[in-house]
């Protein structure tokens, strides 16, 4: 391991910084935003043989997944690591951000080592274990386990929210246009079961565990359990909601340490304005009327102007 993953590696390689520096340490905080980054819309893909049919040599390929209009995210991760390729979608809006070249699947993979929540570390296991038959001995990884400290202490939850979390607002008027039945929450959602044909037992499978933790770290009451009829399946999902007002509040203290990047930085600050109001009751003038409507209308996928100032404070790698 050469060059920029040299002085990675002096920090993270044997993850042995303490406590406290690791906390402060852009490396690690960075590590720990991929990590939730890519268990929830990423791909470890590591080939099972050497070679394929034609005797091409096969690599492992790291895929990151985003919608269009978060481009300038997918852009400042692919310069932070120095590498990888935007592949745009012909028949969706969506975008891969493709890592294939060597350096930067080593860069990733010393970065996410010990920073995972989710069943989906058996994949990153796979991926230490093709880096390692390939390395010499005095650079073999070794394969650490989940991350079980609290959530409050990284920016893991940050980047699992950016894959897999949603901001609504919403309320109703009466017969005299008067606002009620206000409504303000992040929800976040995972499928149930990580892989649904594998050999990984079923407790190490689920999704169940992680979501748990979300729920408790939120103070939210329940993990519910979602059924959705798809064209040719059936989806089953874990989703929590921060429906009350102090699981909102803990989510807002929380990115508010470790915030967002993606275009739903935007969509939190409006909806963090939206539950102000929501708790102040504002709402009942024609003033707070319309500041409802305004933050509602301009959110999610009714958003048409975006400011990436927050991208300047992106973690690095030193």
């Amino acid at each position: 391991m050469k060059g920029r993953l040299g002085k990675i590696s002096k920090s993270l390689f044997n993850h042995r910084l303490s406590h406290s520096l690791a906390k402060n340490n852009p490396e690690i905080l960075l590590g720990h935003y991929l990590a939730g980054l890519i268990e929830g819309d990423g791909s470890l893909i590591v080939p099972k043989t050497i070679r394929n049919q034609k005797g091409k040599l096969l690599y492992p390929v790291v895929k990151i997944t985003f919608v269009e209009k978060d481009a300038p995210l997918a852009n400042k991760i692919k310069e932070v690591l120095n590498g990888g390729t935007l592949v745009y979608s012909k028949n969706s809006k969506y975008l891969d951000l493709l890592f294939q070249d060597l350096n930067s699947i080593q860069k990733i993979a010393v970065l996410l080592n010990g920073k995972m929540r989710t069943p989906k570390i058996e994949a990153l296991h796979r991926l230490i274990d093709w880096l390692n038959a390939r390395s010499s001995e005095n650079l073999k990884m070794s394969k650490l386990g989940l991350d079980h400290s609290s959530l409050g202490n990284n920016p893991w939850l940050t980047g699992f929210i950016e894959a897999d979390g949603n901001f609504y607002c919403g309320f109703g008027l009466n017969s005299e246009g008067i606002v009620e039945v206000v409504k303000s929450y992040m929800r976040i959602s995972q499928k149930q079961i990580y892989k649904i044909t594998s050999d990984i037992s079923k407790e190490n499978n689920s999704n169940f565990q992680i979501m748990e933790k979300i729920r408790v770290f939120l103070d939210v009451k329940n993990v519910n359990e979602i059924k959705r009829i798809k064209d040719n399946y059936v989806e089953l999902s874990y989703e929590v909601r921060t429906t009350k007002k102090t699981s909102c509040d803990n989510l807002i203290d929380y990115l508010s340490t470790y915030p967002l990047f993606s275009s739903k930085h935007q969509d939190f600050l409006d909806w963090r304005e939206f539950h102000r109001v929501r708790l102040s009751r504002g709402y009942k003038t024609t003033e707070g009327r319309s500041k409802l409507i305004s933050l509602k209308n301009g959110m999610n996928t009714k958003r048409t102007q975006f400011n990436w100032d927050s991208l300047n404070s992106f973690y690095c790698i030193m």
